[in-house]
This record gives structure tokens, C-alpha cells and sequence, in this order.
């Protein structure tokens, strides 16, 4: 069994790109752990992927070429000298805010609804979208209006999620 990816570590892809786990998180609907990650560059944009899948091998069927045995290796210490990526962080979680690491380890969709409320004021763009990301969602706007998007689609999720465990 492969080792779980933890915050700070970089994984290259098979494709070639190389990417920084964030966290890892719980999917609000199916209890499916998710990993968190991002691209080791400039971009913007955050991934969300279920852990089996992150820690699968390559289909050789599909990717013929492909020598890599896993879809993500992670990085040693020489792979990221040679690639001139600063490797600080790898053991250094502080970077994650601690009011959107305690949503994402919330257990219920009541206690994510909870943490999502304390981030009301600390919310930013960055978070916002690692919230959406955990969640399955997409969201748009400015910051407002994506923080009132996240909160409708979990209020939803807890009202249709009740009823389910009644019914």
C-alpha cells in the first residue's frame, strides 16, 4: 500500500505537470476522501481527486508510452533541486488556513455548515475555491457571492440529506 500524500508534498503527474498537496478532504455527500492539490506554479487553480484515484497506477492500455508505474510519483529531494522547485513547505502545513483545514475535516454537513460560518469574515477567493472544490460544485462571482453559493448548496445538502436519514 502506497503512502498517503500529506500537505506541503510535490507530486509529478505522469503527464509531466507537477503539483503541491494542499490537504487532504472528505466529500460531504459520498464520505470519499479527496485529495486537495494544486500546480506547482503560478496557475490559479486548485484540484480536487479522489484518493484511489490519485494513488492509482497508469493505464498502460490507454497510455501504451507511458513508463511511469503511478499516475502521481511523489518528488524527491533531487527531483525538486533538479527542477528548481523550492521544497520548503513540503513538511510546513502552516500555509493552509486553519479555519478552512477545520471545514475541510469537519465530519457533517451540519459541522461543515458551522466552520463555513466562522470563515465568513476570512473568506477569500483562494479558500472559497478549495470549499467548492471538497464539495463537488463550481462556483462564480466575486467573493461574496460565491461564499453565499457554497452556503446554499450545503444548506440544501443538509435539508435533503435529513430527510433522506428520516425517510
Amino acid at each position: 500500500m502506497r503512502d498517503l500524500p500529506k500537505p506541503g508534498q510535490v507530486y509529478r503527474h505522469f503527464k509531466g505537470n507537477i503539483y503541491r498537496i494542499i490537504t487532504l478532504a472528505t466529500h460531504s455527500e459520498t464520505g470519499e476522501t479527496l485529495v486537495i492539490y494544486k500546480r506547482d506554479d503560478a496557475e490559479e487553480k486548485s484540484y480536487a481527486r479522489p484518493l484511489d484515484m490519485f494513488l492509482s497506477e497508469v493505464d498502460h492500455k490507454k497510455y501504451p508510452d507511458v513508463r511511469d508505474k503511478y499516475r502521481f510519483t511523489l518528488c524527491s529531494e533531487d527531483v525538486l533541486s533538479d527542477l528548481g522547485i523550492d521544497d520548503a513547505g513540503i513538511d510546513d502545513v502552516s500555509g493552509l488556513d486553519p479555519l478552512l483545514e477545520a471545514f475541510l475535516d469537519a465530519g457533517s454537513i451540519t459541522e461543515k455548515i458551522d466552520r463555513f460560518y466562522d470563515m465568513r469574515k476570512s473568506a477569500n477567493d483562494e479558500m472559497l475555491k478549495f470549499v467548492a472544490a471538497s464539495l463537488d460544485i463550481e462556483v462564480s462571482g466575486d467573493t461574496q457571492e460565491k461564499y453565499d453559493e457554497i452556503l446554499r448548496a450545503l444548506k440544501a445538502r443538509e435539508k435533503y440529506e435529513s430527510n433522506r436519514l428520516r425517510g
